[in-house]
C-alpha cells in the first residue's frame, strides 16, 4: 500500500496534522516542477503555496487516491500559469502616487484563511456570499480560473469581476479581524534587512497569539497593504514611513529594522571602467532603485552628492524590484543598482555585477528599514504589540549566535540563495545590534530625508517615534 494513501485519506476527511503531513511529503516534488516551469525562486513559492491550497480545498473531490502525485503535479502546473498570466512586469515605476492602482501580488487573504482554519470555514465564508460574489469567488479561488475566464463564463466585464472579487477580499479581511483579535499582520520583503520577522515567525509557537507573516515583492505592494489597512505592521524603509505618516497614515517606528546592508552593485565592465572616482563616473548612469522614496535615494542625493546643486551631476533613476535587480543588471537594462542584500552578493556570484561600495562606507551605522505599526492597533492592541516586540529582539540576539541558521530561515521565507544569505550576515554586512530607537538617529535621519526633499516638514517624532515600549 502506498504510504501516502492513509494520510490523504485522513486529510480529505479533515484533518489538517495528515494534510501537513503531506506537505512535507510532496512540498520537494511541488517546488522542483514549480522551478522548472517557472525559472524564478520568488515565483515559484508563490506557485507552490497556492497549489497547496487548491489541494487543500479541493482533496474531498479527488476520485482516485492512488493518482494523487499526478493530480498534485497538474495542480501545480495550473498554478504556475496563473502566477505567470497575473505577474506584472518585474521593473516598477510607480510612485507613492499611484498605490491605489497596483495589482495586489501579495497572498491572498483567502490563502492566510485556508492557511490557519478549517476547510469547512472556508466553504462556510463562500457560501455565504451572494449568487454573483459566490459565484465568481468559487471560480478564482477553488477552480483557480483567470479574471478573462471567469468574465467569459459569467458573460459580465472583467473590471466587474475584478470589482466583486475586491469586494470579497476586504469583507475577508474585516472578518478576519474579528474573528481573530490575537492576531498580527505583518509584512516584509526578500532582503536581509528583514529577516529579523522571519527568524521571529520561525521560532513562534502560535500558541499565545498569531503572526501572519506576508511577504511582498516590491515597495509599492507593500506600501498600498498597509495604507488599506491589510497590514498591523510592516518592515519597511524609514523614509517611506515618513511620507506615509506625514500624509495621515499614523504609523509607530518601534524598532529599527537593521543598521548597514546595502550594497551599490554595477555592470562588471562599468567598475573596471571607472577607477576609483565612483561619484562622477555614476553621474550620467541609469541605476536601478527600489522605490523614488527609498533610504538609497536619499544617500545618493546627500551623501554622494548625485543630482545635487553644484555636485558631480546625476544619474537616470530605474525604480526596480529588489528580487528583480540581478535580473534587470544582466539583461543591461540598467548599469548598477543601490539596493538592500543580499542581491549584491548574489549578482557577484552570478557573474553579472561588482560591489563598488556599501552603504556602511558612505554613512556609518546607518538606519534603513524599520518596523512599523499602525497608531489604531498599537492603542488597541498595546499586550500583544509588547509581545511581539520581545520577540524580535530574541530574533535579534538568535542571528548574532546563530548566522547560518538564521540564513536558511531567509532561504525559506523568501527564496534567496542561503549561501549569499550566510555570506551576508558572517560578514557583518548587515547589522541587528543596538535596535532600540534612539531619539539622536531617528532625527538625524529625518534631517536627510528632509534635505533630499523626500519630505517637506519634520515629522512629528512625538507621535512617530515615541519611547519603545520594551
Amino acid at each position: 500500500m502506498k504510504t501516502f494513501l492513509e494520510p490523504l485519506r485522513r486529510a480529505s476527511a479533515g484533518d489538517k496534522d495528515a494534510f501537513a503531513e503531506l506537505v512535507r511529503r510532496f512540498s520537494g516534488m511541488a517546488a522542483s516542477v514549480a522551478r522548472q516551469r517557472l525559472r524564478d525562486k520568488g515565483l515559484a513559492e508563490d506557485a507552490v503555496q497556492e497549489a497547496f491550497l487548491s489541494m487543500w480545498l479541493n482533496l474531498p473531490g479527488l476520485r482516485a487516491p492512488e493518482s494523487f502525485p499526478v493530480w498534485l503535479r497538474s495542480i501545480v502546473a495550473n498554478s504556475c500559469n496563473r502566477v505567470l498570466r497575473r505577474r506584472p512586469p518585474g521593473t516598477l515605476t510607480a510612485d507613492l502616487e499611484d498605490i491605489e492602482n497596483l495589482p495586489d501580488e501579495g497572498m491572498d487573504p483567502v490563502e492566510h484563511y485556508a492557511r490557519y482554519q478549517t476547510r469547512e470555514m472556508v466553504l462556510a465564508f463562500l457560501a455565504s456570499l451572494s449568487d454573483v460574489y459566490r459565484e465568481a469567488a468559487v471560480q478564482r479561488y477553488l477552480l483557480g480560473r483567470s479574471y478573462e475566464e471567469i468574465s467569459f463564463a459569467l458573460g459580465v466585464p472583467v473590471g466587474t469581476i475584478k470589482r466583486r472579487l475586491h469586494e470579497v477580499r476586504d469583507r475577508l479581511v474585516r472578518g478576519m479581524a474579528t474573528r481573530d483579535t490575537a492576531a498580527l499582520r505583518v509584512g516584509y520583503l526578500p532582503i536581509s534587512d528583514h529577516l529579523l520577522p522571519m527568524v521571529a515567525h520561525q521560532r513562534h509557537d502560535q500558541g499565545s497569539f498569531r503572526v501572519l507573516l506576508r511577504k511582498f515583492l516590491s515597495w509599492p505592494e507593500l506600501v498600498k497593504a498597509l495604507v488599506n489597512e491589510r497590514l498591523d505592521a510592516a518592515m519597511i524603509m524609514a523614509s517611506l514611513a515618513m511620507v506615509l505618516h506625514n500624509r495621515g497614515t499614523r504609523l509607530r517606528w518601534v524598532l529599527d529594522g537593521h543598521h548597514d546592508g546595502s550594497a551599490l552593485a554595477v555592470r562588471r565592465s562599468m567598475a573596471h571602467a571607472s577607477g576609483r572616482d565612483w561619484t562622477r563616473h555614476l553621474a550620467g548612469a541609469t541605476m536601478g532603485l527600489p522605490h523614488a522614496l527609498s533610504t538609497h535615494s536619499v544617500i545618493l542625493h546627500t551623501v554622494m552628492g548625485l543630482g545635487r546643486t553644484g555636485g558631480p551631476g546625476t544619474f537616470r533613476p530605474r525604480y526596480v524590484s529588489p528580487s528583480r535587480m540581478n535580473e534587470t543588471l544582466a539583461r543591461r537594462g540598467m548599469d548598477g543598482f543601490f539596493c538592500a542584500e543580499p542581491w549584491a552578493v548574489m549578482s557577484e556570484a552570478s557573474g553579472a555585477g561588482k560591489v563598488l561600495l556599501r552603504s556602511r562606507e558612505l554613512a556609518p551605522e546607518h538606519i534603513c528599514c524599520i518596523l512599523v505599526v499602525r497608531g489604531d492597533f498599537a492603542e488597541t492592541h498595546s499586550e500583544l504589540l509588547d509581545m511581539y516586540l520581545r520577540q524580535v529582539l530574541a530574533a535579534a540576539e538568535f542571528v548574532g549566535r546563530h548566522p547560518d541558521e538564521s540564513a536558511r530561515i531567509q532561504a525559506r521565507y523568501t527564496g534567496v540563495d542561503k549561501d549569499a544569505a550566510a555570506y551576508v550576515l558572517r560578514k557583518g554586512l548587515v547589522s541587528f545590534r543596538d535596535i532600540v530607537p534612539d531619539r539622536g538617529r531617528v532625527e538625524t535621519l529625518m534631517n536627510l530625508v528632509q534635505r533630499a526633499g523626500i519630505i517637506d516638514r519634520p515629522v512629528d517624532l512625538q507621535e512617530f517615534s515615541p519611547p519603545c515600549p520594551v
